[in-house]
């Protein structure tokens, strides 16, 4: 969050791919963004955030899931 004006300013409108307080890539859709981080990275080690919003309230989504599937 501190650095949201700076993110959003690079990938207005990307889903990004975040491990360890870092960017590891940006996508323009959740799809993608997610088959990319489930080839890197084992399920609990990343999260996906829409870039949607150079805004703090009402930014933070949280979604819990078992089972995720794209077609």
């Amino acid at each position: 969050m501190k650095n949201l004006e700076t993110l959003y300013a690079k990938y207005k409108g990307k889903f990004l791919v975040l491990k360890d307080e870092n960017v590891e890539s940006a996508h323009d859709d959740l799809a993608s963004a997610y088959k990319h981080a489930i080839s890197k990275f084992k399920l609990g080690e990343f999260s996906i955030q829409e870039c949607k919003s150079n805004k703090r309230e009402g930014y933070i989504e949280v979604f819990n899931s078992s089972c995720v599937r794209f077609e």
